[in-house]
């Protein structure tokens, strides 16, 4: 495992040797403990997926009976959460996770299925919803899909993968009418590729959340970067990533250069094409007085930064 981070960060900056101990980020950091205890708002790739969910199940707006609502589960017990899905209103309702603790519930006033040409035609043109495929990355399953994990789990916080199951929920509640048979059967297997790189970003968070050596955290990263190799854009993935440049930022305030520099570590293996982290990762090696490398490190950011037109 160590070998691999070492070989994808030499890659990143091409580099012929890089003598390197490579750090990774322990992600309790990233908790509400330490450097993440101060308030942010939410993320704004989690508020956007929400927003783009709704156009996915309303794609002519809300109608009588239609109704959604993103809730903070990180503010309720598993109990709490049960009674408001089970009160939630809608003749059927849909549990969406765009985040690891902002989700959404859809309920929707009748039980026709949702027209998925209708819906591209919401999400076609110049809009920051993304490709509506991506939108499934966050789909959980219908209100019937995941009430039996109450069954056993009552007690504690709610956690994503509780809902999760091993088998891929099913979206029968879909119709794909109108639309070219070689599309539609297209749309169904990206629809279940987000649902299965979602997966890996969750075994990543749990990776990361049980973490109690290095080896365990270099599984963690591991999953979130080839998640990010798939799909860049899932919300929850980008949160992740997005807290942990907020602790980064944070550490360096505070002159703890060798804890940013494992966060940036970290968010250049699982992005080595992003020109910030990559520079940010220069800049805390030049604090830390390892100029060779940070020279060969902010040159790779340049070239990135050039290459964005930036």
């Amino acid at each position: 495992m160590m070998r691999n981070r070492k070989a994808a960060l030499i890659a990143a900056f091409s580099l012929a040797t890089l003598s390197l101990v490579v750090a990774v980020a322990i992600f309790k950091w990233c908790s509400d403990d330490g450097a993440a205890k101060k308030k942010s708002e939410p993320c704004k790739a989690v508020t956007a997926a929400a927003e783009a969910i709704e156009a996915l199940m309303f794609p002519e707006g809300k109608k009588d009976g239609d109704c959604a609502e993103v809730v903070d589960v990180k503010k309720m017990n598993a109990a709490q959460f049960k009674e408001k899905l089970a009160s939630f209103p809608g003749k059927r309702v849909y549990l969406w996770m765009p985040g690891e603790h902002l989700w959404l519930l859809v309920g929707r006033g009748n039980t026709n299925r949702v027209e998925m040409a209708k819906a591209m035609e919401a999400f076609s043109g110049e809009t920051d919803r993304g490709s509506v495929v991506e939108v499934f990355a966050s789909y959980v399953g219908t209100r019937e899909d995941v009430m039996p994990a109450f069954e056993t789990k009552l007690e504690g916080n709610v956690l994503p993968q509780w809902f999760v199951m091993k088998d891929l929920p099913k979206t029968d509640w879909i119709s794909f009418a109108g639309i070219d048979d070689d599309i539609a059967k297209y749309t169904r297997t990206q629809m279940r590729s987000m649902q299965v790189i979602r997966r890996l970003i969750l075994e990543g968070n749990m990776q990361a959340a049980a973490s109690s050596d290095e080896n365990t955290m270099e599984k963690a990263v591991e999953c979130w970067t080839r998640a990010a190799k798939r799909n860049p854009n899932d919300p929850m993935l980008v949160e992740r990533l997005e807290r942990l440049s907020k602790n980064a930022e944070v550490f360096y305030r505070l002159g703890k250069f060798n804890q940013a520099l494992k966060c940036y570590e970290t968010l250049v293996v699982v992005r080595p094409n992003d020109p910030a982290a990559v520079y940010n990762f220069g800049i805390c090696l030049q604090r830390l007085g390892r100029e060779e490398l940070a020279n060969k490190v902010l040159s790779r950011a340049k070239q990135l930064s050039e290459s964005l037109g930036r």
